[in-house]
Formats: structure tokens, sequence, C-alpha cells
């Protein structure tokens, strides 16, 4: 406590230091873009993670790196060669990373997909189209740990996988990364002769960014409008471009409330490369069972919650289909509403998808069949979309959707949208902007005129001022299908601010104050919802340990009938005042901690809020997390006899999220996930053992157990305390072999 005061006391002084000539230029472009020229050898590389073979003395050699953070443009604190070559099959990048002090690097990461930034890393970004915009990004730490993210603009999957190898290894001298690509797991373009490309490193214990290509703090590596230029790469070969996976699932079920069962369920999916630049892509008798459960949420509002896609199949190409910059609400396409009914999951018989790119032109056509289940009949479910690159680094696009999941009249949503972007705005500053309108056509409409939703943002994301300015309006009747509308009937007006200031000395490296704030109202022009938070001052380390303070206002119509968690006098409006004050300490450390506490009114009453969350990295063949929230609401209770008041009740809101996993290889590992909420009375076990022979050959076994616990009775009286009942047992065995030609 005495430190945080000592901290807390020092800030005035610390502002002072942060003078503004010690905030990096936000303008870190080369006058001509860096160059390097692939190498090409007869005999490849073994990749073993020691850049030993006598070939890479034949490859492309990068060695001039500068520092993006912590100070912008000087040369790195350790020296990096990076070596890329190819057999005309596949593409390979060595990198040595010298380190002077090698016992201090930090790898605590095994598992793929999990963010390397919190170790010791490299990776690069490759635009293999040459379109200044779209591309692919790979990466590793010392653990040879696989990250992989398809880049779509300013859109990235890190859910999306291809097949890719790597090796890494430790010396006296700092260490070593071998990567192989077949050119086979990606898209390109035959016909040109030059890719954009980037190489960064990142070196944990200093918080130290390197790239070799624009080195501007408010761009990522993912920025490809400002990437470097790879020659040579034509006369590279795919094959035929042929990947066909087989799999099996063997899956038995016990669930009392329905049938006992045991199934055997053959699956395939093939993907053909009609063209280097166009994919083909079919799904029969899909299953999903081995893919990772959502994230339980508990929903204190009247409008539906969004879970991310999480299925391989929609994940391949998936950001081709992303439409208008929208996030969330107004969507017209979520691949989730695929395989879903209103009654629950339902079977994808089978599906098809054509993506790619010929020349300024990328489209995805996408068509699935569905089962027959609980009242809904089979029917095809469709979408299409084609946006051509106009204006440098900008995209002009249509969308279209056909069918109702939920099993209604048909429906069809169009749409157009206009992304404009522009990396070099006033000398090397990023400006981005949104434009899009739909327009959804539904049999159960009885208006043809106001079933329309658009949308205009504007955004200036750098690193000192990032500002955003935007409006939409859904109509009533917007209602596309096969998109996310949780919230319609809408105009919504938002915008947000953030200042940062970067000291030149003293215990931060980021001082942040932002502001965001949104109004929604309805086509009468009656407000519904005004939100305001602020956090006039965040401070984070160069570790990335930190806290921050925040206020938050929220003012809110109820309409009479809203369905909420809790009893609420209905057709009144509500103001809520919070503050709120937050701490977290850095991921480089093996015991990592967050927490949140917010006080404030909440409706008609008060509520307290607690979020706090540990990890526990002990070595990096163990991963431990907890997380918890708790809400404690507090509510009038002196409302006249047989009003709401009368018979309402205070109640508290927990949740509780447990993951640990046993990494004893970057290639097998067991994950276990228990979930527990009070609002539903119910936990569930999910447990994955994964074990990859090699990328695309692979097994699983998984085990899932559905629990309910304490139940309450219809006068709120808790009874069976301490109980726990079984509800639902899932056992599943499942294996792919992918074969590539």
């Amino acid at each position: 406590m005495a430190t945080l005061m000592g901290v807390v006391l020092s800030i005035p002084s610390i502002l002072a230091a942060a003078e503004p000539n010690s905030i990096p230029a936000d303008n870190y472009l080369e006058d001509t873009p860096k160059r390097v020229t692939l190498g090409w050898t007869k005999n490849p590389p073994i990749i073993d993670g020691k850049m030993d073979d006598a070939s890479w003395a034949e490859a492309g050699l990068v060695s001039e790196m500068r520092q993006v953070i912590p100070l912008t443009g000087q040369k790195p604190s350790q020296r990096t060669e990076i070596r890329i070559l190819t057999d005309g099959k596949t593409l390979f990048v060595g990198f040595r990373c010298y380190d002077t002090n090698p016992e201090q690097i930090i790898a605590n990461r095994k598992q793929r997909d999990t963010f390397p930034f919190f170790d010791d890393r490299v990776g690069f970004s490759i635009d293999t189209f040459n379109t200044h915009r779209n591309g692919y990004f790979f990466a590793t730490n010392p653990n040879a740990m696989r990250h992989d993210v398809l880049l779509e603009g300013e859109d990235f999957s890190v859910d999306w996988d291809t097949i890719w190898y790597v090796e890494t290894s430790v010396d006296s001298e700092g260490w070593t990364a071998e990567i192989a690509i077949p050119f086979s797991s990606i898209g390109f373009d035959p016909n040109i002769d030059t890719w954009g490309i980037n190489f960064e490193r990142g070196i944990r214990r200093n918080d130290e960014d390197i790239r070799w290509a624009d080195h501007a703090p408010q761009r990522f590596i993912s920025s490809m409008g400002t990437a470097g230029v790879l020659e040579g790469v034509r006369g590279i070969d795919q094959g035929l471009g042929l990947q066909l996976t087989p799999g099996l699932t063997v899956r038995r079920i016990d669930d009392v409330d329905t049938d006992d069962r045991f199934e055997i369920d053959p699956t395939f999916d093939g993907f053909y490369k009609i063209l280097p630049s166009v994919t083909a892509s079919v799904t029969v008798n899909t299953d999903f069972g081995q893919v990772e459960v959502d994230d339980v949420q508990i929903n204190d509002s009247r409008f539906a919650l969004f879970f991310p896609e999480k299925r391989d199949f929609f994940l391949q190409d998936g950001l081709i289909f992303d439409f208008g910059d929208i996030s969330r609400n107004g969507r017209p396409f979520f691949s989730r509403r695929i395989g879903n009914n209103a009654s629950g999951p339902i079977d994808i018989l089978g599906g098809g998808k054509l993506t790619g790119r010929l020349g300024p032109v990328k489209f995805g056509f996408l068509d699935t069949f569905v089962e027959h289940k609980n009242g809904t009949s089979e029917r095809n479910l469709f979408v299409g979309r084609v946006a051509a690159n106009v204006l440098g680094q900008s995209t002009v696009g249509v969308i279209v959707t056909n069918g109702d999941p939920l099993g209604g009249r048909n429906s069809t949503t169009i749409g157009t949208d206009f992304l404009y972007r522009n990396t070099d705005f006033m000398g090397g500053k990023n400006l981005r902007a949104s434009l899009w309108y739909a327009k959804s056509i539904d049999g159960n409409n009885t208006s043809d005129s106001n079933n329309n939703g658009y949308g205009i943002k504007l955004e200036y994301p750098n690193d000192r001022n990032n500002w955003v300015l935007g409006f939409e309006e859904l109509q009533a009747d917007y209602q596309p299908r096969l998109g996310f509308v949780n919230r319609n009937d809408m105009r919504h007006l938002f915008g947000s601010y953030r200042y940062r200031i970067r000291p030149s000395s003293g215990p931060f490296r980021k001082i942040d104050s932002d502001v965001f704030g949104q109004i929604f109202w309805d086509s009468s022009n009656d407000v519904e919802t005004v939100r305001l938070r602020v956090t006039p001052l965040k401070f984070t380390s160069p570790i990335n340990d930190g806290f921050d303070f925040s206020y938050l206002l929220r003012r809110e119509k109820v309409q009479l009938g809203a369905s909420l968690l809790f009893e609420i006098p209905g057709d009144n409006t509500y103001t809520f005042h919070e503050m709120a004050f937050k701490v977290f300490t850095s991921r480089n450390r093996p015991v990592r901690m967050e927490g949140a506490v917010g006080y404030g009114t909440f409706f008609d009453g008060t509520r307290t809020r607690v979020d706090f969350n540990l990890e526990l990295r002990p070595s990096h063949y163990f991963f431990f997390e907890l997380e918890y929230e708790y809400r404690d609401l507090n509510f009038p209770h002196n409302g006249p006899e047989g009003t709401i008041g009368a018979g309402r009740k205070d109640r508290d809101i927990q949740l509780i999220r447990l993951k640990f996993d046993l990494l004893f290889s970057p290639n097998i590992i067991w994950s276990n996930f228990i979930q527990y909420d009070n609002v539903s009375d119910q936990a569930g076990l999910n447990s994955r053992f994964r074990f990859i022979l090699r990328d695309g050959r692979e097994f699983f076994i998984v085990f899932n157990q559905g629990l309910t616990t304490d139940k309450i009775d219809n006068s709120g009286v808790r009874t069976n305390r301490n109980n726990l009942e079984r509800k639902r047992t899932e056992v599943l065995f499942k294996g792919v072999w992918t074969l590539t030609f």
C-alpha cells in the first residue's frame, strides 16, 4: 500500500517529465520501401531450430531493424538476423536472435494461438497478393509455440489455422527459430513477382518491440500498407492444391432429459485450390465436437449476447465475409446463425464455399444445408460477398444472404459498403472511414420501407491522439435472419477520444486519458440509452503493470414488460453513476493478477461490482487461470402491497471460470475448463486432450459434463442445499487425417 501511495503522490512529477518531445513522432515511414530478395535453393533446410544447414547461405538477409518502442526509430538493444528462402514449394524463414543475457529470455507459452506478445518472440506478416490490405501473420517464441493470424485490412482472425511448422533452440548466444510454410497452405497471386512483407522481434524483459519496416508505434506489423517488399517470388508452386481431410467421431451421450445414445459419424472436409488465389471447400456431415466451449456470459441487459465463431470451416477465409466494419449489432451475416435454430443446435449436413481473389476483386460464396429438427425443415442458407480494391488501400463491396435458420418464411438481405483506409495521412498518420447500407427483405415483414440499416464511422487511430466518431440506424423491421441484430428501431451516435503520453523517464511507459460516449434513441426520437465512460488516468509500466480510475454515467429508459434478470418497475427512466478502480500486473510474471472494484447506483438500487483474474504459470508446462465475477444488487423493498416493490429481493450474481492446462509439448496438450454461475444454477466441465502428430493429422479426446446445483422454488426459497446432480455427460473421440497433394 505504501508503494502504491508513493506512486500516486509522484504523479505530478511524472506528468511534468512527459514533455512534448518525449512523445514519439507519428511518422516513421521510409522514403522508399525496404526490400529483400527471396533466396532459392535446391536443397531445403532441415527444420530443427538450429539454422546450421548450408542452404541458409543462399537466403535473402534482413539485419537492419529499428525499435518501435520504447525508443522509436533507435537501434535495438540486441542484434537480429533474418533469412528467407524457398525451394519453390515451401517458404522458409529463419530468425537468429542474439542476446547478451540469454538467461533472461522469457518463454512461458506453448499452446497454439495463445498470444506471444508476453514472451520473447519473432514474427512476420506477408501480403501474398500485394494489395497493401490483406495477408497472413506467423509468430513463435522460444518454445516453438505457433501463432497464425488471417489479416483483412484492420480485421484479423486469431482462430484461423493453417498447416505450417516451426522448431526453436536456445543457446549461449540467444535463440533461433526456423519456420516452414508450404505454399499450399496460403493463397497467392502467381502472376506477381513481389509480396509485401515485414518482420518483428519482441524482447519482453525490456518491453522492446523492433521492426524491419515502419517503426511508428500507432501501427502494427499487420499494417500491410506500410510493409517492406519481398522480391523474386514468381515461380513458386503450390502442387495440385488439393487437401482432403477425412475424420471419424465416436460419441457417447448420457442425458437425463433425453434418450442416451451412442453415435459413430464419419466426417469429411476438402479444399481444392482451383487457382493459387481461389479455393473451393466442401464439408460433409460436419462435426464440431472438438471445438472449445463458449465462455458463459451473464446477461443483465435486455439484449441478446454475442458469441464469437470458433468452427474451423467458417473461420477459413471467414474475414472475406465481414461487412461495413460492424463489430456486432447490425451485421447482415453472422456465421454462428448456421447450425442453430430456436430450439438449439442442429446438424449441418453439408456445405460448400468458394473464396479467393482475382486481380483487385476478392469474393466469397458460402452455401450450407441444415437438417430437419425441432419443427424446422431442411433448408439452404447462403451468403455471397464481393469487394474490390480502390484508392490505394480502400475497398467497396456488396453482400447478399438468403435463408432463415429459425424456419420462418424466405428471407434475403442485401447490402453495400465502402471502407476507406489511409496509412499516410498528413505525413504518416492513420485515417479510416466506413460507410454501409443494408436492407432485409423478409416474408415476415408487413412493410417494405422500414427495413433498412446504415452507418458511417470516421477514425483517427494514432499513438498520441486516437478518436472515433460514428452514427448508425437500424429501422424497426431490419431483421437479417442470417445476421446479428439484438437491438433495432434505434439510432446510435457514438464517439471516443484517447490521449496518450509517453514519459521520457519514470516508472511508467504510457499514461492514457480517454472518454467514450454513446446515445441510443428510437424512431420517435425518444432517448433510450445514454452511456458516458471517463478514464481520466491509466498508468502502464514498461512490462505492463498498471492501474486506472474510471467513472461511468448511464441512463436507461425501461419499457413495460422488458425482460431482465431482476424485477424493475417498467416505463421509467433510470440514471446510474459508478466509480471504479482497476489494478493489473504483467503477464511477464509467473503469477499475474487483475482486479477491478466498482460501486454505484443501478436502476432504482445500488450495485457493487468485483472482477478478479488470476493466472499462474509456474513453468511453461502448466497453466492455471481463475476468473471470478461478482455483482451485489440491492433494491428498495418498500413498495405497497401487491406491487413489485413489495416482493422484490436483493440478489448476488456470481460467475466462476477455472482453466488449467498441461502442455507436454506444443503438440500434446490437455486442457480443462470448468464454469459455474448462480443464475442458471448450472456448472459444466470441458476436458480436451489434443494430440497433433503433425499439422492436419490429430486426435482429440473430449469429455463434457453438465451439472445442476442448488434449486430455488417458486417462492424464492433455496432448496436441496449442497445438492449436485448430473445433467448431461458426453465422451467424444475424434481423429482427422489431412492428405495434401
